[in-house]
């Protein structure tokens, strides 16, 4: 009893230096994090502002949106400090800091100071101004709250535990008397019996070792299966990863491919089905990706439930675009699985492809396939979104570069491509019909379905196809313009801008055209070039403004630096996602980089289109804001 005892004792003190030890480093954790997070907030508020006082005609102009920011509540100072001494300053201090939840005695026991940033305003002067830290403070005083009263809580649990196990061992003490041991008699048996037992054992261990592999083989299985889609589980997928990406007998060549797939609307479907119906339409769509992918045996591939939303499949083998047409028929099957929503529209899926090779590591692999998941997710298509293992090292086609560059010199020698053309609207916009299109191509096989260019394009690019591809869009684009009215928006690749020949020929296509079409015609490039090549993409994109097309910038979401440089060009509209928007309408500083983002755009005259910005909260702020957000 002593013992036991003793051993609880130890037990708590040593639960008790646990969660003492996690609030102390949670509680670390947290104020170095909101300290960080309040610093950033204030480099990003002053580069805002900087921004906007930049883009006022005078300086009461500039006065007034100074006050306007500081009205907001979120500085404890904020001044301009104007280069022409005869210009007016600014200058607004708050006396006391804002008062919050947390009390004065943990408020002196944090370390989370103000910061000062400031910037220089060219033409204008310094401008410096500083948060206030009292959100913070409270932030972290809720957070203490919370893991204190967590704490407690255990703590309480382990008590009335130890309590009760204490109970339950006097019980059990006090109800076995001590008594003698009962006398053990050993039964001697003769050598007969023991042979008799022994065949007995034999004929009990009867399966052989192979027997017992295949069952071990089974539950493996079963214990790594997804109980309601009946998929492989994360764990399983990662172990079949790393087991391919250890794989040498391809040493530098792609060993396969993943495809990422994300129901974007899970969260609302659990909120309005029920969790019988949900599992049901689960298991069915596990039966059917399962049915689908078992037609394609040569493709050994493995599918797998990587969260409650995402789906993964491993393709282990191939390369070049026979793998891509078991994912376009997997694609076509997830679009006939769509559930409708309580807003009457159809649920979302979201795709992301990326390849390996055994250089890489998980890490890298999952990395690329979320990039390309948040610019699928982002871009306002229903798309896959490949991005390659050599777009991010430099590299080359390694497998399959034989049968990609067959495929798409005969697509453009036999005339197999095409454009999906699809109308798009946007609430408040001034355009009457607007489509955008996108190359597709048509395989020699009847049977094969159409290939998105999002699928064949990288492979383009690596083999310095894509300036055929895209002029054969434009062509495409110009055929389809004499035939229906409205504006066409079509696509073109930034490894095509980059090419020194390709405006020319673009221009050459122009001349040739007729001045109406080209007046209702655009081609939208990615705000990436913009950013990384910013020479050459300025040559082109003002080379094609003044061969008569219009010019749109998508993508500036995820090249918020392009910001800097969207005034040197005409651009007819700039896109940007709305997961990207949300996030920004979140945080007083980003409602501020909205605001900038819009004012700057429109006041050059550029539209700002929103793509997938179905909450109403949000699509009311952007149309306040000035900007357009899609319909359909």
């Amino acid at each position: 009893m002593a013992s036991v005892r003793q051993l609880l004792v130890i037990s708590s003190l040593v639960i008790a230096c646990i969660l003492v030890g996690m609030l102390a480093m949670g509680t670390s954790l947290m104020e170095r994090r909101l300290d960080a997070q309040l610093q950033t907030d204030g480099e990003n508020a002053a580069a805002t502002l900087a921004l906007l006082v930049s883009a006022q005609p005078g300086a009461e102009a500039r006065v007034r949106v100074l006050e306007a920011a500081f009205q907001q509540g979120r500085f404890a100072d904020l001044d301009l400090a104007p280069d022409d001494p005869a210009a007016p300053a600014f200058q607004s201090r708050r006396t006391a800091h804002s008062t919050g939840d947390a009390p004065d005695w943990f408020t002196a026991l944090v370390d989370i100071q103000p910061h000062q940033a400031s910037r220089q305003v060219a033409g204008v002067g310094a401008l410096r101004l500083t948060l206030d830290p009292g959100p913070a403070r409270d932030a972290l005083w809720a957070h203490v709250s919370q893991w204190t009263w967590l704490a407690l809580g255990l703590a309480a649990f382990w008590a009335l535990f130890v309590v009760a196990l204490m109970a339950r061992v006097r019980r059990e003490l006090a109800a076995s008397a001590a008594a003698d041991a009962p006398e053990i008699k050993i039964k001697r048996t003769e050598p007969v019996e023991d042979a008799e037992l022994m065949d007995d054992v034999r004929e009990r261990v009867a399966p052989t070792m192979d027997e017992q592999m295949a069952r071990i083989e089974r539950l493996e299985i079963e214990l790594n299966r997804d109980p309601v889609t009946g998929l492989a589980n994360r764990s399983y997928f990662l172990n079949e990863l790393k087991r391919m990406l250890r794989d040498d007998s391809r040493q530098g060549a792609v060993s396969g491919y993943v495809l990422l797939v994300r129901s974007r609307d899970m969260t609302r479907l659990q909120n309005q089905t029920s969790r019988q119906e949900l599992d049901d339409w689960l298991r069915l769509l596990g039966r059917r990706i399962i049915e689908l992918l078992n037609e394609n045996q040569q493709a050994r591939a493995l599918p797998a439930r990587l969260t409650g939303s995402d789906f993964v499949v491993l393709f282990p083998v191939g390369g070049g675009p026979e793998v891509m047409r078991p994912v376009q028929r997997l694609r076509a099957l997830l679009e006939t699985l769509r559930v409708k929503l309580d807003s009457h529209n159809l649920s979302r899926w979201a795709f992301a492809l990326t390849d390996y090779t055994v250089q890489c590591t998980p890490k890298e692999v999952l990395t690329r396939l979320d990039q390309a998941l948040m610019c699928a997710e982002s871009a306002g298509h229903e798309e896959i979104e490949f991005l390659s293992y050599a777009d991010h090292e430099d590299g080359e086609l390694l497998m399959g570069e034989a049968s990609w560059r067959t495929l798409i010199t005969q697509a453009l020698d036999h005339d197999r491509l095409s454009l999906d053309v699809r109308r798009v609207q946007y609430e408040g916009d001034d355009v009457p019909e607007r489509y955008e299109a996108a190359l597709v191509l048509q395989e020699d096989e009847p049977n094969q379905p159409r290939m998105s260019g999002f699928l064949f394009m990288p492979a383009a690019a690596r083999l310095g196809l894509s300036p055929a591809c895209d002029l054969r869009a434009l062509c495409l684009a110009l055929n389809w313009l004499g035939e229906h009215d409205g504006v066409l928006v079509i696509r073109m690749s930034i490894a095509s801008v980059l090419d020194p020949q390709y405006l020319e020929e673009i221009r050459q296509i122009c001349r040739n055209a007729d001045a109406q079409l080209l007046h209702r015609l655009a081609v939208e490039l990615d705000a990436y070039g913009l950013s990384r090549h910013h020479e050459a993409f300025r040559a082109f994109a003002q080379g094609a403004i003044e061969a008569g097309l219009h010019v749109g910038l998508r993508g500036l979401d995820q090249q918020p630096d392009a910001l800097r440089q969207i005034h040197e060009i005409d651009f007819t509209y700039v896109k940007l996602g709305g997961a990207f928007v949300r996030e920004l309408l979140a945080s007083p500083g980003g409602v501020q980089m909205m605001v900038a983002v819009t004012e700057t755009a429109i006041g050059m005259g550029m539209r700002v289109y929103i793509d997938d910005a179905d909450d109403p909260a949000t699509r009311q702020m952007v149309i306040e804001y000035g900007a357009l957000p899609r319909i359909a």
